[in-house]
């Protein structure tokens, strides 16, 4: 944490501001110069943070200006790791169809959970500068909480509705988990590369 004095600044809302600066990456100068002028604000109107700036996470996103174009991990990065996850998934079921000599079938519950897999995605990718923050502050408990609900959801929704709405080779099923495999490798590591050589 920043090492400066904040008297006139309650200790929850300076650790929620400072939580949401640092998942913007903003410096530790940037946060001391920000929490510095909050301080003499408050102490000069004898208001509190709250009272003056609001809600500590909103206020943050006002400060850090939104990140150049590849300065970081952007939507390609995400669609990589989706790619990587959908390729996992489907690699085992289609090499367990190989063995046993069964088509790869394709679920009403599948069909679900890739729903539900896209849809927070694109939330966290069309929010990042709100979700991330909330998330960063979200208690360790919650959290766990959370995953196994969303966890439960998908195992649930694979378990139970489990009417066929496509069907097809084992094979077309192997290169198409190979390929997102692949294609998630090649996507991610090229951001983690650029990433890098910024740094």
């Amino acid at each position: 944490m920043p090492d400066i004095s904040t008297p006139h600044i309650s200790k929850d809302w300076r650790e929620d501001f400072i939580i949401a600066m640092r998942t913007q990456d903003a410096s530790g100068e940037q946060i001391g110069d920000a929490l510095a002028t909050v301080d003499a604000h408050c102490a000069e109107s004898g208001e509190s943070a709250e009272e003056a700036f609001g809600d500590p996470t909103t206020y943050a996103t006002t400060l850090v200006p939104e990140p150049a174009a590849g300065s970081g991990f952007g939507a390609s990065f995400l669609v990589g790791v989706l790619m990587g996850l959908l390729g996992l998934l489907i690699v085992p079921r289609a090499v367990d169809d190989w063995v046993t000599r069964t088509p790869f079938t394709v679920t009403i519950g599948d069909v679900v959970a890739l729903a539900v897999v896209l849809g927070l995605t694109s939330v966290v990718m069309a929010l990042p500068r709100r979700v991330l923050p909330w998330l960063a502050k979200v208690k360790y408990s919650v959290a766990g909480l959370l995953g196994v609900a969303l966890m439960a959801v998908l195992v649930l929704a694979m378990l139970f509705l489990t009417d066929v709405v496509a069907e097809f080779s084992w094979l077309v099923a192997l290169v198409i988990g190979v390929g997102l495999l692949v294609a998630s490798v090649t996507s991610t590591w090229r951001d983690l590369s650029t990433l890098i050589h910024r740094l």
